[in-house]
């Protein structure tokens, strides 16, 4: 994280799908509590990525895997990061096996058309 804070990137999209990546505020050993602005987001963000997807609890391989297959299709219809990500969030939902939030609603998407 430390090291992204000192990147200049002209990326319009990070996209941190491991587990947790989303997490700050004392999850990690080397954030503090209370330090809740510290983060891989904001890191990237700060580094000059215009949109970061990432998630906020341990992901499913599986589900991350469908999940990260219909985001894609969606960048490439030209949707901003923030509805693929929702659409495809939605066709998790729509599926019974993965239906429960657990497999989906970890994913977000920060950023946006004013920059940040």
């Amino acid at each position: 994280m430390h090291e992204v804070f000192g990147l200049h990137l002209t990326a319009d999209l990070v996209v941190l799908s491991a587990c947790e990546t989303g997490v700050g505020s004392g999850a990690l050993a080397d954030v503090p509590a209370g330090d809740d602005w510290v983060g891989l987001v904001r890191a990237f963000l700060h580094a000059g990525a215009a949109h970061v997807v990432a998630t906020l609890w341990r992901v499913d391989d599986w589900a991350t895997e469908a999940l990260m297959e219909r985001f894609y299709e969606g960048l490439a219809t030209g949707a901003e990061p923030a509805r693929a990500l929702a659409l495809a969030q939605r066709a998790l939902v729509g599926a019974a096996a993965t239906a429960h939030p657990r497999y989906w609603a970890g994913f977000v998407a920060v950023g946006g058309s004013d920059g940040r």
